[in-house]
């Protein structure tokens, strides 16, 4: 479960900016409120809203370029490459390094991760667990200088093996660094993301080819999404499959047929929603945190309202996943569906072209406001200006 994560210094965010799941001091809804450790509560879901280009699809990217640096493609890096280093553009002289930080729990346990870098390579790491509701340093690192507290001879001959652009998190763990392990794999196992209107049917396809309760719940979601889809077919190969969804329909005389058309043939919607269902269904399988931008893209706002519902509604999500998305539609600024706290707003300076993140619980809104209203007469600033006149 993630608990908080900051950004220094990324793209148009240039001081440093914090997303919380930490549950406010709010009584609604409480029976969405999810728990790593049986005290701290923690909310399942976050919508970040802003206008376009204020920075908010920024929050998304730089969550999932620090997992893509952990665990992903830019994870073994060539010694001398250079890194994925994107600063603040809007500045005079040399550019300060860029920061990810993060706090988060695997297997009970809550760790405190981050690290500094630039084009050439690391500059600073650090990892700190509490196995025992202590904090507790596992290791640290200043350029080539590091801190260990466990098995430090081992992890001083791992540390000299990593390169200066790459994460001694990833690199230790090719040589099964125990010390390292469980903090590694909640970035592979539990971190998952879609950016802007990608498109993947891998989840799905995955969970329609090992048939069982997997590919039930599957259909079963399609079938309450008003699809008119029955059934999902496979066929063709594992690397080019082709998906065929089946249609059952009752003509004039009560006889039941069914029609069968290739998923391109379905609409934009009906295809967002296949290729979004599985990752959904992996992440509540998983309890995984779900990093999605824009999720109301090409959908129809029921079907967006519906995926949200799936991750705040315990009795689907059992293993506490947890869902955080950037979005314009104002019709899921209802307080029937999210909490106060769990609504964010990302707002750009247009004299320093800096995105400010802040919470609608900043402002305080009374439990019967409209905030959707609110958010459109600007009362919480994060609306595009739009100038009249000539």
């Amino acid at each position: 479960m993630l608990l908080q994560f900051s950004i220094t210094n990324h793209r148009s965010i240039k001081e440093t900016a914090i997303i919380s799941m930490k549950a406010a001091a709010d009584k609604t809804m409480k029976e969405v409120l999810i728990s790593p450790d049986g005290k701290k509560e923690l909310v399942p879901v976050m919508a970040i809203y802003g206008a376009n280009a204020a920075g908010k699809s920024n929050v998304i990217h730089a969550l999932l370029l620090m997992r893509e640096m952990v665990c992903g493609s830019y994870a073994k890096p060539l010694k001398g490459a250079e890194l994925p280093y994107e600063p603040f553009a809007f500045v005079d002289g040399q550019t300060e390094p860029t920061t990810f930080e993060i706090i988060y729990y695997y297997e009970s346990i809550k760790y405190a991760y981050g690290f500094s870098f630039d084009k050439d390579r690391i500059i600073s790491e650090y990892l700190y667990h509490w196995p025992n509701g202590r904090e507790a340093l596992v290791f640290s690192r200043e350029k080539d200088e590091y801190e260990f507290r466990e098995s430090i001879q081992e992890q001083l001959t791992l540390a000299g093996r990593t390169s200066e652009n790459r994460l001694y998190l990833t690199s230790s763990n090719e040589w099964n660094c125990a010390q390292t392990e469980k903090a590694y794999l909640w970035f592979q196992k539990n971190l998952r993301g879609l950016i802007a209107t990608g498109v993947s049917n891998e989840s799905t396809i995955d969970a329609i080819r090992k048939g069982g309760d997997g590919k039930q719940r599957i259909l079963k979601e399609m079938m309450l999404a008003d699809l008119g889809i029955c059934n999902v077919e496979l066929s063709g190969t594992k690397e080019k499959p082709i998906i065929s969804t089946v249609h059952q329909l009752t003509d004039d005389s009560g006889e039941k047929k069914q029609y069968t058309l290739l998923l391109g043939q379905e609409s934009v919607g009906t295809q967002r929603f296949f290729s979004r269902i599985g990752l959904w269904m992996d992440a509540l399988n998983s309890g995984a945190v779900l990093v999605v931008d824009e999720i109301e893209a090409s959908m129809h706002p029921l079907l967006t309202r519906h995926l949200i519902e799936m991750i705040q509604d315990q009795t689907t999500n059992q293993n506490h996943a947890q869902l955080i998305f950037t979005t314009h539609d104002t019709g899921l600024l209802d307080l029937k569906l999210l909490r106060r706290d769990q609504i964010w707003f990302a707002e750009k300076d247009e004299k320093t072209m800096q995105t400010d993140i802040y919470a609608l619980t900043e402002f305080s809104p009374r439990k019967e406001e409209n905030i959707a209203r609110g958010y459109l007469q600007g009362r919480y600033g994060a609306i595009p200006f739009i100038g009249g006149g000539i």
